[in-house]
């Protein structure tokens, strides 16, 4: 894997966006200061600038600049306002130099943990505009900035996509600092390393990439940086957009990057070795690098008992293997070679087919888009509504298409378990790749038969196999083969038995366990 040498910006200040504010220092006279700032808050009704007196016998004029509604206003009226302009009433203002007395005041008065100062107008503009609180003194040319972020948010519950029926029930939600803070519940190690950035020159996203120091390999840590901070856009909304902008094989219609909602997931992959990446603003987060495999695998498969781990995973890959081959393979069979299908269902499939006005290829092709618009519209409704659409729809178009003589019953059946198949895999990503690439599987088939079906299965696995993910082969441990990674791959082996981390991932440290297998041990 080849390594740009270029060393990581990895910070809490990104100013790229800063370049049309002028670079001064802030005035030691407050009104100067002021009016410096003006011309970036007055435009906004939202951006309150409150005077205020700190409490000594000769007061001293100070303005509290915030943004309403993102500011926590019981600390700033508590713990920040109330002790300054309560402070030493009966005492004169200390003979303080520039610069000493933000010092004092942030370690006598202010009762709140994150405190930085600031000298310069662009980084004190944009730390308003972040949703910091900022602190201006009369005769101080330094403000102090202080984080005490609040507003609404999304309480920590399951995530909906991921449901567990054994296991934790807690979800990562849209709040970047109550997601590490999950990770560190499960984590205590010392050793976990949170590096934070800004992506987006408008939005200014808190990014967050975490790893364990001692197991991440440093050249992936290094990759993950420097494409990170490659990263030259307006906004960004979601983990998504850092998942689009990052991959290595853009044009593929698989997903290179793992993402889930749930922390246990997230803290058995950084045991692992891997690099997660969080936004502000979205509670998936992305795991660095993944594999094909992944997408087939469950955090439950870990909690049950080996052998039933290892079946439901096989009817994963059975599963995918329906959604994507079924219709084609239908197709390529009837049309091409029916003669390898038993004669009485054939004569069956030929009777029902007798009067409808389509090939079998248009016929199957008109109901698969059918069924993704059903699927469509049920996803965009309500929940509620969305199922009832779902469920009738599917039920009343296959009862009249049949009834019309538009479609046979064997091509209703086919789609209806294609489509369940299509759903019984666990990543909503893999999910939406199975739905398109059904449909050149359906040409091939239409067109060469057989010859075409197996033809689409050769192109597919010959794309998988030289994709890659952060330079690490995504078709691992099938192509290239480490057989030491098949104990986790179509089936689960005993848990006593993982005594090593994948080495299909690079990390530093390959062993993960010692050998607790033996005596009563051996066995779920």
């Amino acid at each position: 894997m080849k390594i740009i040498p270029r060393k990581p910006s990895i910070s809490g200040n990104n100013n790229r966006d800063n370049s049309y504010i002028p670079d001064l220092k802030l005035s030691v006279n407050l009104a100067e200061t002021m009016n410096l700032l003006k011309p970036y808050i007055e435009k906004s009704a939202d951006i309150i600038s409150r005077s205020f007196y700190v409490g000594f016998e000769e007061q001293l004029e100070g303005y509290a600049v915030y943004i309403n509604g993102v500011i926590n206003a019981d600390t700033l009226n508590q713990h920040i306002l109330r002790p300054l302009m309560l402070r030493a009433k009966n005492q004169s203002q200390p003979d303080l130099g520039v610069g000493s007395f933000a010092d004092t005041i942030s370690k006598t008065s202010i009762m709140v943990g994150q405190i930085k100062k600031n000298d310069k107008l662009p980084e004190l503009v944009q730390s308003i505009f972040d949703g910091m609180l900022v602190l201006l003194f009369d005769g101080q040319d330094e403000a102090l900035v202080i984080d005490i972020h609040a507003g609404q948010q999304r309480a920590v519950d399951e995530p909906p996509g991921e449901r567990s029926t054994r296991g934790p029930r807690e979800g990562f939600i849209e709040n970047i600092d109550v997601n590490i803070s999950l990770l560190r519940r499960r984590l205590r190690d010392p050793r976990l390393v949170v590096q934070k950035t800004v992506v987006g020159q408008r939005s200014r996203t808190q990014v967050a990439i975490v790893y364990i120091e001692d197991l991440a390999d440093p050249h992936l840590i290094q990759e993950v940086q420097n494409r990170i901070n490659k990263i030259n856009i307006d906004g960004i909304t979601a983990t998504g957009y850092i998942e689009k902008l990052t991959e290595d094989n853009p044009y593929s219609l698989f997903p290179q990057t793992w993402s889930t909602e749930r922390p246990d997931k997230a803290t058995m992959k950084l045991l692992e070795g891997r690099i997660m990446i969080t936004a502000d603003g979205t509670p998936l987060v992305l795991m660095l690098p993944s594999l094909f495999i992944e997408f087939f695998q469950t955090s439950e498969d870990y909690y049950e008992r080996t052998f039933v781990s290892t079946y439901i995973r096989c009817l994963r890959y059975l599963s995918f293997f329906i959604a994507v081959s079924f219709p084609a393979l239908y197709i390529a069979i009837l049309s091409f070679q029916p003669q390898l299908i038993p004669s009485d269902l054939l004569i069956s499939l030929a009777r029902a087919r007798k009067e409808v006005p389509f090939t079998v290829f248009f016929e199957t092709l008109i109901q698969e888009i059918i069924i993704q618009m059903v699927i469509e519209s049920g996803l965009r409704l309500p929940a509620s509504i969305g199922q009832t659409v779902g469920v009738v729809s599917g039920i009343i178009l296959g009862q009249a298409a049949i009834s019309a003589k538009l479609a046979s019953p064997g091509i209703i059946v086919i789609i209806a378990i294609t489509t369940i198949s299509t759903f019984a895999l666990p990543s909503s990503g893999l999910i939406l790749s199975t739905r398109i690439l059904r449909l050149p599987l359906l040409l091939l088939s239409a067109s060469f038969g057989l010859f075409g079906f197996s033809l689409g299965w050769l192109m597919i696995i010959t794309h998988l196999s030289g994709l890659s993910s952060m330079g690490v082969p995504f078709f691992a441990p099938l192509a290239p083969a480490r057989y030491a990674d098949w104990k986790d791959t179509f089936f689960r082996t005993f848990i006593w038995k993982m005594n090593e981390r994948p080495a299909s991932i690079p990390l530093q440290d390959r062993r993960r366990q010692g050998n607790t297998g033996g005596g009563n041990n051996q066995g779920e």
